[in-house]
């Protein structure tokens, strides 16, 4: 392809996005004056590049009134409605699944209890209960977060978790099942540390460490805005260490609480005043500091994003474990540590938006558009509490 002709693909691909984006963002139709307006482009190249979207399905025309006499202008509008794009949260308690139109608005979302054992059968059920009356023949891309290493291909290659479904191409049997709309698949702590990056308490930055801490401690890790993967996609993998243990107590991976059973027990306790529950939350920092700066400081990530707990008791865990890496630190430059925004629908939501970003050009047939990350986690409130 020759200089002359890229230049011409990449200004007619910019146009396209720039018009979508206009009407992605209005609730009603736009006139080709205002969409000519609001983007800058002559309302002739404004009408060329509205036919090829309507080519394409993502922009319709509609009748719009005019104050005075003659014909109405023509008007279009987002078709956002003409298809799915959905995320998938698989683990071995049940699965959560989000469905969202074109334009990043949720209009679906379910969780599964598996029947037996969590499998992938689960993962359309899930889609299914969130569906409801949709029609999932529209889904255009599928999100699926796992826990455990997950190959660029989409395979799972170990799982301590789910050990049932190691070794299996868990994108290729799940695009089979689901009609062969692309599905991508990816590790569900790297997800939620990509959601809280792009929409959540790390958005602004670029650099973000994910710390996340319930019946595991898992970390992950966003640098110039994307997965730190790392050749082998085991960055941030401390877990596949040998004899790696987070703290004394822990078992095969799991941690042990002797205050509480779980740690949004002890960290609601410790939040509450409960005198035990604040010894052993500040014990564990005390336990996971040394291994957590040194993280901090390889990455030397501008802000650490924190999930543990409900969101009102995060803060018996933030202070404790700030004042404990302080004190494994020389230099007084650290990152902030904020409570994650997103919660616990954080590996969810980074599925579907992972699901946006991989799969783009196959969901609005324009090159470039960007994925729509703050409609996606708009409601989030709703389904967090």
């Amino acid at each position: 392809m020759d200089t002359a002709r890229e230049a011409v693909q990449a200004e007619r691909a910019a146009n396209q996005v720039a018009c979508l984006g206009v009407l992605a963002e209005a609730d009603e139709a736009r006139t080709i004056g205002v969409i000519s307006e609001a983007t800058g482009l002559s309302r002739p190249t404004v009408r060329a590049v509205l036919d090829d979207l309507v080519e394409l399905g993502m922009v319709e025309g509609v009748s719009a009134a005019t104050a005075g006499p003659g014909r109405p202008a023509r008007a279009f509008r987002f078709a956002r409605e003409g298809g799915l794009v959905a995320g998938v949260d698989l683990g071995p308690r049940g699965a959560r699944a989000v469905v969202c139109d074109l334009s990043g608005r949720r209009v679906g979302y379910a969780e599964e209890a598996p029947r037996e054992h969590a499998d992938l059968a689960l993962v359309s059920r899930a889609l299914d209960a969130a569906a409801g009356s949709l029609d999932l023949g529209r889904l255009r891309a599928v999100g699926v977060a796992l826990p455990g290493v997950v190959e660029a291909d989409g395979r799972l290659r170990a799982s301590l978790a789910m050990p049932d479904l190691a070794g299996l191409p868990v994108a290729e049997l799940l695009a089979k099942g689901l009609g062969q709309e692309p599905v991508v698949v990816d590790n569900d702590i790297k997800l939620a540390g990509l959601a809280e990056q792009r929409a959540g308490a790390g958005r602004g930055y670029s650099d973000v460490v994910y710390l996340q801490i319930g019946h595991r401690l898992s970390v992950s890790i966003v640098l110039d805005g994307a997965i730190r993967q790392g050749s082998h996609r085991l960055a941030g993998e401390l877990g596949a260490q040998r004899g790696m243990r987070w703290t004394r107590n822990a078992r095969r991976g799991q941690l042990v609480w002797s205050s509480r059973r779980t740690s949004a027990q002890v960290l609601s306790a410790a939040a509450a005043g409960d005198a035990d529950a604040q010894t052993e939350v500040e014990d564990f920092c005390a336990q996971i500091a040394e291994r957590v700066a040194t993280v901090l400081l390889v990455v030397d990530p501008e802000v650490v994003v924190v999930r543990g707990g409900a969101a009102k008791d995060v803060g018996a865990l933030l202070r404790p474990l700030e004042a404990a890496i302080e004190k494994e630190l020389v230099s007084p430059e650290r990152p902030s540590f904020v409570a994650s925004g997103l919660g616990r629908e954080a590996v969810v939501l980074g599925a579907v938006g992972n699901a946006f970003d991989q799969c783009g050009s196959e969901i609005y047939g324009v090159h470039g558009y960007p994925s729509p990350w703050a409609r996606i986690t708009h409601d989030v409130e709703g389904i967090t509490k």
